[in-house]
């Protein structure tokens, strides 16, 4: 019950202050805005938004001889109702003393967690409100003691403030301050952290950096910006497209929230720091949905593009690329993935999926692989796109197409030799989508995994259709999501493209995600968001900068590799991918962080099960430690895969050993050395409770518990 109810006139008024047994948070009462936060545990403090005002942005109707606009207000709460845990204040936006629309910011204050909500939004006829801006909700000085700041773009980076340069979180191309893969920011002090996850998907995170002091806050959003010009993916050099006087301000839809934790030195290592916010945000993040991934080697055929002259790969072609990787890796259970399978070749004919590409065997090519690849461990899958049309298309349907601002269809880019349109997935999928599905399900019987490029890139995607808007949470709610159910419901999990915030606990895995990137403030290279969804997903690595350093990269960012074969020498390529990056990262991807040293170019990650990775970026040296023991180095595997054979694998000529695992008879071991078109026998010795082998460069062994282990 509340306690009080305060309605403003000119003087001042006491402070608004919540309290619970780990944290007090103190407001100020004509701001509606936190002011100190104080941990109950050592009386350290963090300051709120000291120097900012909560602000709304207010579209006016037009009106005989006035058109419309969009006007920003800073305004300040004019009542407060508060209990011990809870405060809301009440904010009215008014010109010349006309209201135009009102609404509650809730604080809830729960043991040292503060979660802070836009409520009862009420607009008056002819004005809409568009977003309220609280853009401080905490800070630090560089006064404060051992100030730092910590964001998760690019994978994550970690700033001492007194070194970091000014200047705020950068804009995405298509979502401004969305911060669609991490939204996490943290600042703190060497006494006291504070971190910010913002739970709405279409709300900003905001981080800066001014005059010696860092904030984070965020940006409430009600409604979509109509008068906004968007970048709508048209291709390089084209402009954005901007709204008309007829284009809806979107209706976001759910409720705009954020999360502040604040902590002391969490893991009791005597330090404050990035990794203890880390550790808060990932012991609520969700489970990975499913772990039929956890031992898969994943990677896709570029079969086949209306631009190539022939098929880079037909069915039977692709049966020999399967039967190839089998043989190189001792029969590893293998997930693949066909571009190019429909129609005349990669993303052609969509949304229409009844014709199988004839230059690559058509139907019945197609389900030869599918049945001879499963008596080489492998699941053959589609790569399928539900974001993209064309008008060639058979299922071509205007009326499914997304709306740009200014009214027009959405027409995008030409991927095909043919420019796409861009599906607005709310309507499709409550029209002919999840018929597609089922057709798509039983017609091909695809088993387990089904890919669908794009899906988890644009979570969000707003449709300006002014018969059926759409937001972009409403297009990820009634529309991406009911695709991954529809797939569900017929016993196929999908993969999908980037690493996203809003796919957690629906996507397994997506074959891109961050792999470093410059920060705007500077600062170093941190393994943010590897720590914090280890356990929630699998993802793979994106741009260019990995590639020098693949294992170091993989290991840091816990990503990988998703292969596109073939390729130009794509069997060695692929045996150093499989041997020298995969196989250490199965042991190791799924381990929390618990620990973490960066001593000039070498990082040291601690990890659970006394496990341990050791990188030195200007050597280039690693190694990688499971359980006590070492399983690779610098490029050399010695390493376990389940619980029946150890891989080892040299960039050079060398002996390598492992210990000889417990259970394991000497007498029955065997090995064979491994290549893409023949297996040999290869001799392995035992010595002082060690398997002896001596590989060949390039060229893996796999040691096999006893002869039955071994794939026929």
């Amino acid at each position: 019950m509340f306690l009080a109810a305060i309605a403003f006139a000119a003087k001042p008024v006491q402070p608004v202050a919540l309290k619970s047994s780990q944290l007090e948070v103190t407001f100020d009462p004509l701001k509606g805005l936190p002011v100190e936060y104080r941990l109950s545990s050592n009386k350290a403090t963090i300051r709120g938004g000291v120097s900012s005002e909560v602000t709304a942005t207010i579209f006016r109707a037009e009106l005989p001889g006035k058109p419309s606009r969009f006007t920003n207000f800073a305004i300040r709460p004019e009542v407060i109702r508060a209990s011990k845990t809870r405060a809301d204040f009440q904010f009215t936006v008014r010109e010349k003393g006309t209201p135009m629309a009102s609404f509650m910011l809730r604080y809830e204050l729960s043991g040292a967690a503060l979660l802070v909500s836009l409520e009862a939004v009420l607009e008056e006829a002819g004005f809409e409100l568009l977003d309220v801006g609280l853009p401080e909700l905490a800070s630090v000085r560089e006064e404060d003691g051992g100030a730092w700041l910590a964001h998760g773009d690019g994978g994550g980076t970690f700033s001492l403030l007194s070194k970091a340069k000014a200047g705020r979180l950068r804009a995405n191309r298509f979502w401004g301050g969305v911060a669609a893969t991490l939204p996490v920011v943290m600042i703190g002090t060497n006494r006291m952290l504070c971190v910010e996850e913002v739970l709405s998907y279409m709300d900003t995170t905001e981080l800066t950096v001014d005059h010696r002091v860092a904030a984070l806050g965020t940006v409430k959003t009600w409604r979509v910006n109509g008068s906004l010009s968007y970048d709508m993916n048209t291709g390089p050099n084209t402009p954005p497209i901007a709204g008309n006087s007829s284009t809806p301000n979107l209706m976001v839809g759910g409720r705009p929230l954020c999360r502040l934790d604040f902590s002391g030195d969490l893991d009791h290592n005597g330090t404050v720091d990035w990794l203890d916010g880390a550790k808060l945000v990932r012991a609520r993040m969700p489970e990975i949905p499913t772990h039929y991934y956890d031992d898969k080697l994943l990677y896709m055929i570029r079969c086949d593009e209306p631009k190539f002259p022939e098929p880079r790969a037909t069915f039977a072609e692709s049966e020999k690329i399967v039967q190839r990787v089998a043989s190189l890796t001792g029969g590893a259970p293998q997930a693949v993935y066909l571009w190019g399978w429909q129609h005349r070749g990669k993303d052609t004919g969509y949304p229409a999926v009844a014709e199988v590409n004839q230059r690559l065997g058509g139907f019945d090519g197609f389900v030869k692989l599918q049945q001879n690849a499963r008596a080489m461990n492998a699941t053959v899958s589609f790569s399928d796109n539900f974001d993209d049309a064309y008008q060639s298309s058979p299922a071509w349907d205007s009326n499914m197409i997304a709306r740009r601002p200014d009214g027009e269809l959405w027409e995008s880019r030409n991927w095909t030799g043919e420019n796409s349109y861009i599906i607005g997935l709310a309507k499709y999928m409550e029209g002919p989508g999840p018929e597609r599905i089922r057709y798509t399900a039983e017609r091909y019987k695809i088993r387990d995994t089904y890919l669908i490029d794009v899906l988890s890139y644009y979570t969000i995607r707003n449709d300006w259709d002014r018969d059926r808007p759409a937001s972009g949470v409403k297009n990820l709610v009634d529309g991406r999501y009911k695709v991954l159910e529809e797939f569900k419901k017929r016993g196929l999990d999908v993969v999908s493209e980037e690493l996203r915030y809003a796919t957690l606990g629906k996507i397994s895995v997506s074959d891109n995600g961050p792999a470093g990137e410059e920060s705007p403030f500077g600062g170093e290279a941190i393994p943010l968001i590897a720590t914090i969804y280890r356990k929630s997903a699998i993802w793979g690595m994106h741009g260019q900068a990995w590639k020098k350093q693949p294992e170091l990269y993989s290991l840091f960012y816990n990503g990988h590799e998703f292969p596109w074969l073939p390729e130009e020498d794509w069997e060695r390529q692929f045996a150093s991918f499989y041997y020298g990056t995969l196989v250490p990262w199965y042991q190791v991807h799924h381990l929390n962080i618990e620990s973490y040293l960066r001593d000039g170019d070498r990082t040291v990650i601690g990890l659970e099960g006394n496990s341990r990775i050791d990188l030195d970026w200007k050597s280039d040296r690693y190694s990688v430690t499971v359980s006590g023991v070492e399983v690779a180095r610098d490029g050399d595997t010695f390493c376990p895969i389940g619980q029946d054979r150890i891989a080892f694998y040299a960039r050079t000529a060398k002996q390598l050993s492992a210990p000889l695992p417990e259970g394991w008879d000497v007498t029955a071991v065997v090995a064979r050395t491994l290549s893409a078109d023949r297996t040999e026998a290869a001799t392995v010795a035992v010595r002082d409770g060690r398997l002896i082998v001596n590989v060949q460069a390039e060229r893996p062994v796999m040691v096999f518990r006893d002869a039955s282990r071994v794939p026929r």
